[in-house]
């Protein structure tokens, strides 16, 4: 009968410590649970204070607190017509106030032969103030006829700036980028009694372009391809006919998200505890990414295996993921390395070609399994279906998690890890 381990009491003391440690920091407890059963587990209390030293606080304020959250939940898209048209005036009167100021600074810029200052900044506080109208009143949501095109050509959906939706195939010429982000995080509302969408009312119309401008800018991309965007939502409202396009349209992005992900220049990832980090430091980047909820999600590895690259955004600065991966790589020695448990977490996101770091088996379900321990989804069919673009592989309509799964083996039987991914999530291997 093998000796109990003296240090066992000792080390569970250290990890509630460390986990109320990071409880008091906003991180989430289930997340702070697992990390430091694994990802954390040898390091030291010092080391964790003065990384969570780095990290920003999130704001006390009701519904979303998330630095790319919503701005506002139902107030704003409820003003009645009649209150909206009551803001012309106001603008035709601030233009109005404005005038003789520009034409008094226009005059000023002739004389001057500021010409280039003219065109430029004399129209500038006119701009602004129907700028901040638009800010309020305007939505963003990307036009059916596009989306089908998009699905069509198996094509990327993507929004620039303004608000306006372009088909772009990849390439010099028609690049953009995709944004991975948590939906929770991103377009989720605190009530309550509960957390869950935004009000209907506000969804039936898109994103509010406030709310779309603050997780646009943190990209640092002219076109992006946004999931919640490119993918038309099912409604409570619709018809049994909208219903129904609208779910084979889903399917029909879900379809070309290989291509989607694989054709872009870089996917850009947008996590709440990462864009609170101020630290260049490798470490502390790589345990705020396994702090997040971006490293919770299925589909967000998916995103992260098949892109070229991916860059992740912290408060004030961008990071390549690979460069991270090559640090950790070069710098763990063995299995008893405090690092090593971030490394193991890590790696199986990218490609051993992208990052040189060799672990003992590379093929594409052993890493799936790997890199998706302690990852989730709300969908139970996406629990098989994120393999898909894996394996460029299509899902067919109507399929159960049984059948695609069956589809899977049948034509993959090389991939014994199937078998252990079932096993992981419960679900029934075929046969």
């Amino acid at each position: 009968m093998p000796r109990p381990r003296r240090y066992s009491v000792l080390q569970r003391f250290h990890g509630i410590v460390i986990r109320s440690l990071l409880v008091s920091r906003d991180i989430d407890i289930h997340r702070a649970t697992r990390n430091v059963a694994f990802e954390l587990k040898h390091f030291s209390l010092d080391d964790l204070e003065r990384m969570l030293s780095c990290l920003d606080r999130y704001p006390s304020t009701p519904g979303s607190r998330y630095p790319c959250g919503p701005v506002f939940n139902k107030h704003r898209a409820a003003l009645p017509i009649w209150l909206r048209g009551l803001v012309w005036p106001f603008l035709l009167a601030g233009t109005a106030a404005l005038l003789p100021l520009q034409i008094g600074a226009g005059m000023v810029f002739v004389m001057q032969g500021r010409f280039h200052a003219l065109a430029a900044e004399i129209p500038t506080p006119t701009r602004l103030l129907f700028g901040l109208y638009s800010d309020v009143f305007s939505f963003v949501k990307a036009p059916l006829p596009l989306v089908r095109e998009a699905v069509r050509r198996d094509a990327a959906l993507c929004v620039n700036g303004a608000g306006q939706f372009s088909v772009r195939s990849g390439g010099h010429a028609d690049g953009y980028a995709v944004m991975s982000h948590v939906w929770g995080e991103t377009m989720g509302w605190r009530t309550p009694e509960a957390w869950g969408p935004v009000e209907l009312s506000v969804r039936k119309r898109g994103v509010a372009y406030a709310h779309f401008r603050r997780f646009f800018d943190r990209c640092g991309a002219e076109s992006l391809w946004i999931d919640v965007l490119a993918m038309p939502e099912v409604l409570e409202d619709m018809t049994p006919a909208q219903k129904d396009e609208a779910e084979v349209l889903r399917l029909g992005v879900i379809n070309c998200f290989r291509s989607i992900v694989t054709r872009a220049d870089c996917v850009v990832v947008l996590d709440s505890v990462l864009l609170r980090l101020r630290s260049c430091s490798p470490v502390d980047i790589a345990v705020a990414l396994c702090l997040g909820e971006w490293m919770a999600r299925l589909w967000t590895y998916v995103e992260a295996r098949l892109a070229k690259k991916v860059v992740l955004k912290t408060r004030d600065a961008s990071f390549d993921l690979d460069t991270v991966i090559e640090f950790f790589g070069r710098t763990v020695l063995n299995e008893e390395d405090r690092y090593y448990n971030l490394l193991r977490r890590l790696w199986p996101l990218r490609d051993v070609e992208k990052t040189g770091v060799v672990w003992d088996e590379t093929s594409t379900m052993k890493c799936a399994c790997m890199g998706c321990e302690n990852r989730y989804t709300n969908v139970e069919l996406d629990s098989v279906r994120i393999l898909f673009p894996l394996f460029d592989m299509e899902w067919e309509r109507g399929w159960t998690l049984q059948e695609g799964l069956l589809r899977l083996v049948e034509e993959h039987p090389e991939e014994k890890c199937i078998q252990q991914w079932c096993d992981y999530r419960k679900i029934r291997f075929p046969g």
